[in-house]
Parts: structure tokens; sequence; C-alpha cells
């Protein structure tokens, strides 16, 4: 018996081994079993991802780097290449260099091994730079080619909840420079920097006076500036203090976030607002002890377990992520006129974060859970009238077992959260919560493990762009290098002139040549060339250089890498009974294609080319983009399972549309 099947969509990604077995659900109709360096759409296309443009090597090749966006706004997007104690700067892919041409570089307190728990976020032109290990700074834009780093110098706090206990402090002055003296030992080497509030009164006055601490001297006794804005009342020990937040000896945050006009910061268990529209004032009263809505505020996340906060996502509500559970913080009502003693925290789900900065996708904030192995996307749910977090891991469980350890949103022109996995590996999630697709797919490199990622609008502003930093061997030795995701085939193109499918590869276009140079960072390597959109054999870089068979003008060469696309087996007998334990074999397909030029189609094990170039177009110049049906004979054989794999390892586009198989089913 033969039957006519249709595959019209691939959003629902690749699904797990698991879900193998469930042709009863929606999702299977629109999956695949294998999805490589293939991008579904939220419409049901899936499209070869562009390939990578080689930018530059980072300064210590043998060393951990991050990359971090900087988006001063839409038309100055900066990136910015964090290493072993210093920060470069990339405007529109291009390094940004002092007068003398030398990439412009300014010092930083990180080492490469801080890099992973460092986090940021922004105000206008200005970063702040978060560190458990640290003090907080600020990467500051003046200019394009004028950058600086500065400690944050916070006045007033944030601070710990006053002192329950029966040891008081005692101040030498009133202002200027003083002595503390506590009435036990309190204070060590590494409060040098803290903050330190005493409340003290002398009839009808009550009064808040702050220092900050300057030297130590022993655990009894240390030096400390008194604010000028807020001077002790006396000299009389006090029982009522607050030690700061944040100094060497208890840490500092670990997590920023802008909420309501405030910087929010997190620290263990507790998130520290500062004064509404200051930044660096965390005042939670004025000096005489009254407070108002813009004041700052310290608030402790209660519950069974004692977990860090981990991250801070703003919308309606402040989301919270910790070790232990994900929590909501707002003010009363949501409102901003709320006193900051009114803020309230509500509990929702017990699943824990990872150390992983989130992303926001419309009003849905996507985080990894605990573990690092499933993505959950939390947000409010009107029907329960709170929020939820939803595992969209679950029907793809396998793409992200190793780990996720950074995430970024690319939300044009298809919106995909792309993650780096603990090994090294490239997945990327389709996400539109509005049309219900969540496609996940991977991205395996030749020779290429992806150590960090962001994203950044396009200097044409059409789109997001996938900046990349990719550890590779080459001739024997360690690199990382800086890479930027093309989009593969640009919108209105009608050949494949320009089309860019090879990894950390580079372009040249100018008058007709033999060979092109520039090949350096591939020294020694394989590559795929694209000359005139026309493919010409693989080469071996010799001293950065490669030579054409034929001379072009336009030629894109670098590190082939293949697109699979396998559907999820056909599972179909008909309206009588399911053909699952049947004998069957795909006797036919036909592939509709959109702006494609070049496949393989056949099983796992054999693979047959697709001819593209008809007897009408001219030998010496590219065929042009083939959009339409592709009917192939296919000689599957006989079994359990029936599917067909397509491939495409040439340097050339291929957009999926459909799959129609004809599939031969055995009743006997």
């Amino acid at each position: 018996m033969k039957t006519s099947l249709q595959i019209v969509r691939f959003n629902a990604g690749e699904l797990s081994p698991y879900m193998s077995g469930r042709s009863d659900t929606e999702a299977y109709g629109a999956s695949c079993s294998v999805l490589e360096n293939m991008i579904p759409s939220v419409q049901g296309p899936a499209s070869r991802r562009g390939g990578t443009r080689f930018m530059a090597q980072v300064k210590y090749p043998a060393k951990q780097t991050r990359l971090f966006p900087f988006q001063f706004s839409g038309d100055y997007p900066y990136l910015l290449e964090f290493g072993d104690g210093y920060i470069r700067f990339f405007f529109h892919r291009r390094p940004i260099v002092d007068a003398d041409g030398a990439p412009l570089e300014i010092q930083t307190p990180y080492a490469s091994g801080d890099l992973d728990g460092l986090r940021t976020t922004q105000s206008g032109d200005v970063l702040f730079l978060v560190h458990p290990k640290h003090p907080i700074y600020k990467l500051i834009r003046h200019a394009n080619v004028s950058w600086s780093l500065e400690s944050v110098e916070f006045v007033d706090g944030p601070y710990l909840p006053v002192n329950t206990s029966e040891i008081s402090i005692k101040n030498s002055a009133l202002t200027g420079t003083v002595t503390l003296t506590a009435s036990a030992a309190l204070f060590s080497a590494g409060d040098i920097g803290r903050h330190v509030r005493l409340r003290q009164s002398a009839n009808p006055n009550v009064q808040w006076g702050a220092a900050k601490i300057t030297a130590f001297t022993s655990p009894t006794q240390v030096t400390a500036q008194v604010f000028e804005d807020f001077p002790f009342l006396n000299t009389n020990a006090t029982k009522a203090w607050r030690l700061g937040a944040f100094c060497a000896s208890a840490g500092y945050a670990s997590c920023a976030e802008f909420f309501e006009q405030r910087l929010v910061l997190g620290k263990g268990n507790a998130v520290y607002g500062s004064c509404t529209g200051k930044y660096e004032i965390f005042s939670p009263s004025a000096a005489d002890g009254t407070v108002s809505a813009d004041m700052g505020y310290n608030c402790e996340i209660s519950s069974q377990q004692i977990n860090d906060v981990v991250w801070l996502s703003s919308g309606r509500a402040l989301a919270i992520g910790t070790i232990g559970a994900d929590f909501t913080m707002t003010t009363n009502e949501g409102t901003t006129s709320a006193l900051p003693l009114n803020v309230q925290i509500v509990r929702h789900s017990t699943y824990g974060s990872e150390r992983v900065t989130p992303v926001k996708i419309s009003n849905t904030t996507l985080f990894v859970q605990r573990y690092g192995r499933k993505v959950r996307a939390f947000t409010y749910d009107s029907a329960s009238d709170g929020y939820i977090a939803r595992d969209v891991t679950i029907l793809a469980e396998h793409v992200t077992k190793s780990g996720i350890v950074e995430l970024a949103l690319q939300q044009e022109p298809v919106p995909v959260v792309w993650c780096v996995l603990k090994s090294g590996e490239l997945a990327g999630m389709t996400f539109d919560a509005e049309n219900n697709v969540q496609a996940w797919h991977r991205h395996p490199m030749t020779n290429g493990a992806v150590e960090s990622l962001t994203t950044l609008p396009a200097e044409n502003g059409s789109c997001d762009e996938l900046y990349l930093i990719v550890r590779r061997e080459i001739n024997g030795e360690q690199k990382r290098y800086i890479e930027v995701m093309e989009r593969g085939l640009e919108d209105g193109a009608v050949d494949a002139a320009r089309a860019f499918y090879v990894d950390s590869g580079l372009s040249y276009e100018g008058d007709p040549v033999s060979a092109v140079g520039g090949l350096e960072h591939l020294e020694g390597q394989t590559v795929s060339v694209l000359a005139n959109g026309a493919v010409q054999p693989d080469k071996t870089v010799v001293n950065g250089r490669i030579s054409l068979d034929t001379p072009a003008s336009v030629v894109h060469a670098g590190l082939p890498f293949t697109s699979v696309l396998t559907p999820s087996a056909f599972a179909s007998g008909g309206a009588v009974n399911p053909a699952e334990a049947l004998k069957k074999r795909v006797s036919g397909v036909i592939v509709r294609l959109y702006k494609s030029l070049g496949f393989e189609i056949g099983t796992k094990k054999n693979v047959e080319m697709q001819i593209f170039r008809t007897c009408a177009e001219k030998m010496n110049s590219a065929p042009a983009l083939f959009t339409g049906d592709k009917k192939v004979a296919f000689s599957g054989a006989w079994g359990e399972d029936a599917t067909v794999r397509i491939e495409q390892n040439q340097p050339l586009p291929l957009t999926v549309l459909a799959v129609y198989p004809v599939v031969c089913i055995n009743n006997y």
C-alpha cells in the first residue's frame, strides 16, 4: 500500500529521542529527529544558518575571554571584549583603535578566572559591573574613542539590618575623620571601604550619622570618614547601628538590574534598592530618621532555605532567581509611590536557578534552572493571577544535557535564544510564546567550541547580529577568535554570489583574482570556497593564502560545516490501522524549496547529490537560486522506520519549506 504524507512545517524543532514514539502529539508532525545547523522559523520553514565571519583574535588566545554588549542607543552598539585584566572595544564589527592605531584598551581588576562571575546592567552611557569578589565598577562611554572604568563610590549604604546584639559603637567626633570603637570584636581588615550607620539620640532629637571605614586598627577599632550629609549627633556609644552590606570581608553584589528607576543589587538572600533616580545613594532614611517613597531599601527573602540571589529581571514586577526558588518583588500595588518599606516578595516556584544571566523576550523571562540542563519561561499567568515557570526544554532535553553556561537573545530576523553549552556546542531555540513556538536546534562547528556569545543590532539596522568567541585548534595551537554569524543569504538575493556559508571565514570583492590572502588565522586548515557563486574544490591555507581554480571577483573562504534536516519518522497507516509495526519504505519524495541551491538527500548511510544546473544555463556562471518543488526518485530500504535525510555541506543556501514523501507500507 502506498500513502502520500506531508510535512509542511519544522517549527517544533529537534525532538528528544524520548519523544520518538509520540506520534500522537501535535509537535511530532512538525519536528525533526536531527536538526543541525538549520534554523526553523516561526512560520515553519527551516533555513541553513549563515556562516561565521572572522573579526579578530582575542588579546590572549590561550586564556578565557567573554563578550558583553554595550548599547548606548540603536545607532551606537558596542561589543566589549573582556579578558585577563583588560577590555577592548568594537563598533559595528570594527575594533576601536587609539591615536597610534593600536586597539583601544583599558585595564580592569578582573582576572580571566573572574569572568564567569561578572554581571552587567546599563543606564545610558554607564555600564555597571558587579562581581561577588570585587567592588562595583562602572564603565563610562565619553565618546567612541574615550572610555573610563571607575570604582562606584556609594553614599550611605546599602546596609545590613539594624544590630540586635549587645555590642555598641562609639565615635570620636561628629564630622571629618573619626575613630569608631566597638565594645567587642566587630571589625576586620576586610572592612575597609565598608559603611557604618549610627543612630544617636539627644532629647528631643534622634539622628542617623554615617561614615566609611578607611583604615583598620584592631577588631574593636577602625578609622572612618563621615559623610557630609550624615554627621553624627554626639559621641555617645550606641547599640543602634548598621554595617554596610558590601566590603571585602562580607562580599559584594553578585547581580544587578534597574527597576522602577532604581539600581537594584542582589547579594546573598537579599536585594538592595537605591534611592529613586540616584543610583549611587542607598540611604534607607533621612538623617532625622524620616522615610519617604524615594529612599533606598533592603529586603531579605524569607523562605525555608537561605539561598543566594543569582539573577534579577525587570518587568511589571522584579523577577528574582535564587539557587533554590523563584520570586517576584513589587512595591505596594505595583506603584512607584509606595514607601520602600512596603515592598512585597512572593515565591512562585521551587525550581531554583543556575548562575546564568537570563534573557527577556516580550513579557517572558527565560532562565536556566538549577543544574543547568533546563530553560524555563517565567511569565505572568492571568488564569492563576500569578507567575509560572514553564519548562521549554521538555520536548528536547537532550540538546541542553551537558549544561548551559550563557544565553543571548537574537530577535531578528528569527527570534532565537542562543545557548553556550558546557560541551562547547552552540544551541538555539526559536521562541515565540504568542504562537506557541519553541523549537530547539543544534549547531556543531568544525574544529570549534563556543565559549561566549552576545547580540547587537546590525550596522544597517536590519537585524540582530550574533557575536561569538570560538576556541579553535589551529596548527596544534589553541586560538580564540571573535566571530559574527552572518545571515547567509540577504533579502532580495537572486544568486549565490554573496551567500556566506563558511565558518571563521573571510570575503574578497574586487577585480578578478586567481588567489586570495588574509587567511592566516586558518593556516594549515582545509577551507571551502565559493567564488562568483560557484563552489570550487576545497583548498588548504598556506602562508595565509589559497589559489583559485578559476579567477573570481567575489570570493568567500572558510571552514566547512554540514547542515542536516531529518524529519521525525513518518507515521501513517491511513484511517484503518497505524503503521508503526509494519515494514515500510520511502519510494519517492518532493522537497519544496525557497531560494536554495544544491543539497543531498537519502538516508543516514547514503545520500545523493541533487543537480540544480540546467542545460540552458551558461557553464561559466553560477546557477540561479531555485524556488519550487524538487522531485526525487527515492530508493529507501524496507524497515520499521521511514524518513529522509536532507544535507547541505557545500557553501550554498538551503531553505526547506515542506517535504512530501510517498511511503510504501507492507501490510503483511
